[in-house]
């Protein structure tokens, strides 16, 4: 189904991306023990926040994402030693990029190349879903040079946006660990 299929069935791919990774980002912090606060406007380069339950040296530890999702190799570019490259508007790197009371984290769900819809399948036991998701974390980003219009993320494969990342992350948050 092409792009103009998927608007006369009144929902673009990109909407069922976005959703599609939303939902994963929830099932993958419900695994680790934690929430996912409403989802927000986009307007600050934050799509919603992880928060941590449960007993911490620090009350409520929560980090920031920035989501993504794309299932074009001209938008996540495959890296020939492994991972990925992304580039981001200027104005939205550097704001990531930029320090704060809550840490951030890049999340990009990689899908096969050509999947418009992501799909759920059952096998059995288990459902399985098209694609992983794969994190940066902005702090370790350089800074732009001045005039450039974008900026080059890369995601390492080895960063698997997994429950074990998520509850280790809050983990460390929670008991006094900065951006």
């Amino acid at each position: 189904m092409d792009e103009a299929e998927f608007r006369g069935v009144g929902i673009p791919s990109s909407a069922h991306k976005e959703r599609a990774s939303y939902y994963v980002l929830g099932l993958l912090a419900n695994s680790a023990g934690c929430q996912l606060q409403d989802p927000c406007l986009d307007y600050d380069c934050v799509d919603t926040t992880v928060m941590g339950s449960g007993s911490h040296r620090r009350r409520s530890p929560r980090f920031d994402v920035q989501l993504k999702c794309t299932s074009s190799v001209h938008t996540a570019r495959p890296r020939a030693g492994g991972g990925y490259t992304v580039k981001l508007p200027a104005d939205q790197y550097t704001k990531l990029r930029a320090p704060g009371y809550v840490p951030v984290r890049l999340v990009v769900m990689i899908l096969p190349e050509g999947v418009e819809i992501p799909q759920v399948r059952s096998d059995g036991d288990a459902w399985s879903l098209d694609g992983f998701m794969l994190w940066s974390d902005p702090a370790q980003w350089l800074p732009l040079q001045p005039g450039r219009k974008f900026g080059t993320v890369t995601l390492a494969r080895e960063n698997e946006f997994t429950p074990t990342y998520i509850s280790d992350l809050i983990k460390y948050l929670g008991d006094g660990g900065a951006r």
